[in-house]
């Protein structure tokens, strides 16, 4: 199935066929084909069902989300005309260091505890132009917001094939990676036919959502969060150049011990306390007929505590595994389990239908 995405932990982008498969299998064929992306990251599970002519909406407390639902759930034909343009006047652009090129383009941590190699300093300097000139063009209305954010998606897309990383961004090599030798290279992104979507910033247990048919829960399972795995992404896309802190110049809103700490970033699937109730209480909310859960079985919260949980509650809870391999990000670094040497667990998918069991 073809779908765009940078590289992330939990991706789905292998197991796109079965999941929606088994989402069709299960759905009633007469109901709309309507989907509520909850967290939907890259957006790969979004596009794969606008793909398939499903009216996605989605969400994400990421920044960098809203770039690609722009760029792969929102855009059309007639909105995307001008963004193959834009790309050539940004590709002829000469480098100029910048915000990106200070703090990652092999400088000293701002700490001084080390040196962050995240990309060549040739390709840091082009990104600043390109990154700059998206700006400024917002900026003057020589763009759309919609335009912008195509544009910057294409700017990270480029970025992530150069990168010198183990896939997120808080561990960097210490020797060049062989792909950041490449120059960054900007291109257009193809995209799903299908519903023009919609895309919403925030967090799930607050956001107001449209009714929708089924609703998609992929939420992250580790103690780690997302939003310091992927920092950088988030600061290309809000373009705010802030401070930068901790050995890997993290932006310093994203480091738990610093005033400018934002709360907001904070998940409840990041904790084993609150990562089941908040499960549960989100699943209440949404207001979609059936929910979709793609779990992992080696998640925070126990998978038949989860399933047992579930069925206390509601009539019918389908539930199917997959046998997956683990993606490299999940045996490496701080995202390693406590068995170094497992290399493949179970993807698991549950069906819910939302009829409590004392309808």
């Amino acid at each position: 199935m073809d779908t765009r995405g940078v590289k992330y932990i939990g991706s789905k982008a292998a197991l796109l066929t079965e999941i929606t498969a088994f989402v069709e299998e299960q759905c009633p064929n007469e109901l709309p084909r309507t989907l509520l992306d909850v967290f939907t990251g890259t957006t790969r599970v979004a596009q794969a069902f606008r793909g398939k002519g499903w009216k996605v909406s989605s969400s994400d407390l990421s920044w960098a989300s809203e770039a690609y639902a722009h760029a792969f759930i929102l855009r059309t034909t007639e909105s995307g005309t001008r963004i193959p343009a834009f790309i050539e006047r940004l590709r002829a652009l000469e480098g100029v260091p910048g915000w990106i090129t200070a703090n990652y383009c092999d400088v000293i941590s701002a700490v001084g505890a080390g040196i962050v190699k995240m990309w060549k300093p040739e390709n840091g300097r082009k990104a600043d132009a390109m990154r700059d000139q998206i700006q400024a063009w917002l900026a003057a209305g020589e763009c759309t917001q919609h335009e912008a954010m195509i544009l910057v998606t294409c700017l990270i897309f480029a970025l992530d094939k150069v990168d010198s990383s183990v896939g997120v961004q808080q561990a960097y090599l210490k020797t060049w990676a062989a792909r950041a030798s490449n120059p960054v290279e900007l291109v257009d992104l193809p995209f799903p036919t299908g519903p023009v979507g919609e895309h919403t910033v925030g967090n799930a247990l607050s956001i107001t959502y449209q009714p929708a048919t089924v609703a998609y829960i992929d939420p992250p399972y580790s103690a780690h969060s997302y939003s310091t795995y992927y920092h950088i992404w988030d600061s290309i896309t809000r373009w705010d150049k802030p401070a930068v802190g901790l050995k890997t110049n993290r932006r310093i809103d994203r480091v738990s011990s610093a005033a400018e700490y934002d709360e907001s970033m904070s998940s409840a699937w990041n904790s084993k306390r609150t990562a089941l109730p908040s499960f549960l209480a989100l699943i209440e909310r949404l207001p979609a007929r059936f929910v979709l859960i793609s779990y992992n079985d080696e998640s925070l919260v126990p998978l038949d505590t989860l399933v047992a949980s579930l069925k206390e509650k509601y009539a019918s809870a389908v539930v199917k595994k997959i046998p997956y391999k683990r993606n490299i990000m999940a045996q490496i670094g701080n995202a390693a389990a406590a068995d170094e040497h497992k290399t493949a667990n179970n993807e698991v998918l549950i069906w819910i239908e939302k009829t409590s069991v004392q309808a």
